[in-house]
């Protein structure tokens, strides 16, 4: 089991208001827990997260930890969009999943087993200016990885 840092960025969010919500933020799924939120007037959303990545017995990778859902072979990352009360309370209204499988399709088994840092960079818009809810995938999402102590920005 390898270790990788996981940096999201999000930009281009869709303002803290939409179709009668107010009080509009994103934040990543950790279980069944909203953490990180960010309001959507914001310039970018960044989240750090930590993946397991195993090797697995039939050549395969698979990610685990706290913030990777669904079934091996179709994991993802959740980042929820919800609004936060006056209370501080969170009401989550629409999420999108950040599929994992498409950055060891785009790049390689073995550059993401010996990557330290890995960032996935995605707009969190629609093409209707709506808070993006769907399966990303690229294009929508650019995968870039970076080795042991050089930068992957």
């Amino acid at each position: 089991m390898t270790a990788v840092h996981l940096r999201i960025i999000g930009r281009r969010l869709p303002g803290s208001t939409w179709s009668g919500r107010s009080g509009i933020h994103v934040g990543v799924q950790r279980g069944a827990e909203v953490v990180g939120l960010v309001i959507g007037d914001a310039v970018d959303a960044v989240f750090d997260i930590d993946l397991d990545v195993v090797d697995g017995e039939d050549g395969q990778l698979d990610f685990r930890g706290p913030y990777v859902q669904g079934r091996r072979g179709e994991r993802f990352v959740y980042l929820s969009w919800g609004e936060v009360d006056d209370e501080g309370t969170f009401a989550m209204f629409r999420r999108l999943k950040l599929h994992l499988a498409p950055l060891v399709e785009y790049t390689s088994a073995e550059s993401v087993l010996a990557a330290k840092k890995i960032q996935a960079v995605l707009e969190l818009t629609d093409t209707r200016g709506r808070p993006l809810a769907a399966s990303v995938r690229p294009p929508w999402v650019t995968w870039r990885i970076g080795f042991g102590s050089r930068s992957s920005a």
